[in-house]
C-alpha cells in the first residue's frame, strides 16, 4: 500500500472507532475508498475528479448532488465546476465568501462542518434563513466540510440530497477522506503545473505565473487548457515556430498544428499573435 493510502486508511481507523456503534460493513467502505484513490490523478481536472468519484461516492452516502468548490482567497469567492445532480452536469457557480446566508460561505469563514440532516430544521445554526439554491434542487439534508492544505482552506466538498434524515456520522468522516485524496490531487496538479522549460526569447526570459497568484477568472480560463496545450501554447510566446516546436516535443507538426487549432478555440482568438496577447493579458505568463 503506498504511503498516502495507508495514512488516510489508518485516519479512517480511528474516525471508525468514533462511530464503532453503526452497522457498517467497514471492509466494503474501505475497498470503495481505496477505488476513489486510485481515481483521482494529477491530470485531472475538478471536473474530471467530481465525474470520475461520483458513481463510487453514491455507493457510501446519499449524494444525489456532489460538489467540489475552489476557494480563491483573494478574490473572496468559491467556484464550484462539474457539479453532478442525479447524475447530470450543472452550471458552473460562483459564491461569494463573504455571503452571510450561504451554507458553502459558512463552511469556509468558520472552517468548519455542515451537518444537517433537515434543513427546515437546522439551518439557524449556521445562516439566518433557508438559502435558495443557485443551481439544482432544493436540497432536504446535506454535508460540506472544508478542504485543507498545510493549515489552510482551499476548497469544500458538498453532497446534498432531497430526502431527510438519510446522513450518519460516520458518513462526515467518509467524505473527510475523499476531500483528502482530492487536496493531495489538486495540489499535486499545481505543481506537475509549474513552467515545464524556460527558453530565452528574443528579449526576455518567459515565465510561468504561480496558479495560486492568478485570479479565479484567469485560472478558470486555464483550467481549460491541458497539460499539452500549456507546453506549446509557452513555446508560442518564447516565439519558436511549428516545426521547432514539434522538435522539442518529440511530436510531427500536424500534431502541433491541432494543438494551436485547440487553443485558438478555448482562448477565442483567431491567430498566434492573438493567443500570444491573451495569455500575457491574463497573467498567465510573465
Amino acid at each position: 500500500m503506498q504511503p498516502s493510502k495507508k495514512a488516510f486508511t489508518n485516519q479512517l481507523s480511528k474516525w471508525k472507532k468514533i462511530v464503532s456503534n453503526e452497522n457498517v460493513d467497514w471492509t466494503e467502505q474501505l475497498r470503495i475508498l481505496s477505488e476513489i484513490a486510485e481515481l483521482i490523478t494529477p491530470q485531472l481536472t475538478i471536473q474530471d475528479i467530481t465525474q470520475a468519484i461520483y458513481t463510487s461516492i453514491n455507493d457510501l452516502l446519499d449524494a444525489s448532488q456532489f460538489a467540489v468548490g475552489l476557494y480563491d482567497e483573494k478574490e473572496a469567492v468559491i467556484l464550484y465546476q462539474g457539479i453532478i445532480e442525479n447524475g447530470k452536469h450543472l452550471s458552473d457557480i460562483i459564491v461569494h465568501a463573504i455571503d452571510e446566508n450561504r451554507l458553502a460561505s459558512w463552511c469556509i469563514r468558520h472552517e468548519e462542518d455542515i451537518f444537517i440532516n433537515d434543513i427546515d430544521k437546522d439551518f439557524k445554526k449556521y445562516v439566518t434563513t433557508v438559502p435558495d439554491p443557485l443551481t439544482g434542487f432544493k436540497p432536504k439534508a446535506a454535508i460540506y466540510t472544508p478542504l485543507k492544505h498545510d493549515g489552510k482552506v482551499v476548497g469544500l466538498i458538498v453532497v446534498r440530497t432531497m430526502r431527510k434524515n438519510v446522513y450518519k456520522p460516520y458518513h462526515l468522516y467518509i467524505l473527510k477522506t475523499v476531500g483528502n485524496f482530492i487536496v493531495r490531487g489538486i495540489e499535486l496538479a499545481k505543481s506537475l503545473s509549474k513552467p515545464f522549460m524556460k527558453i530565452e526569447g528574443s528579449n526576455k526570459e518567459w515565465r510561468w505565473c504561480e496558479f495560486d497568484q492568478l485570479p479565479y477568472r484567469s485560472k478558470n480560463a486555464l483550467e481549460k487548457l491541458t497539460e499539452r496545450e500549456k507546453q506549446v501554447l509557452f513555446l508560442l510566446v518564447s516565439g519558436l515556430s511549428n516545426k521547432s516546436i514539434a522538435e522539442r516535443l518529440f511530436v510531427s507538426s500536424g500534431t502541433i498544428k491541432t494543438h494551436t487549432l485547440n487553443i485558438y478555440q478555448k482562448l477565442d482568438v483567431a491567430n498566434r499573435t492573438s493567443a500570444i496577447l491573451k495569455a500575457i493579458s491574463y497573467g498567465w505568463i510573465l
